[in-house]
């Protein structure tokens, strides 16, 4: 079915600032656009896309210059729109930031492991392994989580059951939330097969090739 792709690029994904550290690997094709990038690595953490992004790669950055304007930090900000993965990688980068949610900034070290051919019969993005659940969306980046996790874990601190409340339910950092990540991801592909613009829970409701 998916004979089409390109090439494809292991990544390997670090959420900078997490100890233990929450990690992704994934196979995407290199004729994603970043900003479908961005939506397979929101799926992969559980994000929901309600805040700002950016990539970092070769001195460049990309992200939304209808949103954020045409320049960030004194650089020129490139629509992740028109660029495609492949195309970054071709400009020498082996590995680029990822940068979500400028309040609580959460920096994913993106390392590209390999490039390989498509397997017969495959569709991507897949998920090849990770470990932990990424933190919850506002909890105040990497000092924040830190501090969300030694309350989750002590039932005898005055802030527990508020901070249950809070998230919603119990956090178990062990669990990498996969039935959630593949049904994301499953959408992700269904939308790019089918060319739809359309397929992801994020709060846009827009999914880019």
């Amino acid at each position: 079915m998916p004979d089409h792709y390109q090439k494809i690029a292991r990544l390997r994904i670090e959420l900078a600032g997490t100890d233990p550290l929450v990690w992704r690997q994934v196979d995407v094709p290199l004729d994603l656009r970043l900003r479908r990038v961005h939506e397979v690595l929101q799926a992969l953490f559980d994000w929901h896309g309600s805040h700002l992004h950016q990539f970092e790669a070769c001195g460049r950055l990309y992200g939304l210059p209808e949103v954020m304007g045409n320049a960030q930090a004194g650089m020129r900000l490139y629509s992740d729109k028109n660029a495609k993965l492949g195309t970054v990688l071709s400009r020498g980068a082996d590995s680029f930031v990822y940068t979500y949610d400028f309040g609580d900034n959460w920096d994913h070290q993106v390392v590209v492991e390999k490039v390989f051919e498509p397997e017969h019969g495959m569709e991507y993005p897949v998920l090849v392994d990770g470990a932990r659940q990424a933190p919850p969306e506002d909890v105040g980046g990497p000092p924040g989580f830190a501090a969300f996790l030694a309350v989750m874990t002590d039932d005898r601190h005055p802030d527990h059951q508020e901070l249950i409340e809070w998230y919603g339910g119990r956090f178990d950092a062990k669990d990498m939330q996969l039935e959630k990540v593949e049904a994301m991801l499953a959408r992700i592909r269904r939308s790019r097969r089918n060319g739809s613009a359309k397929g992801s829970r994020m709060t846009t409701d827009k999914v880019w090739q």
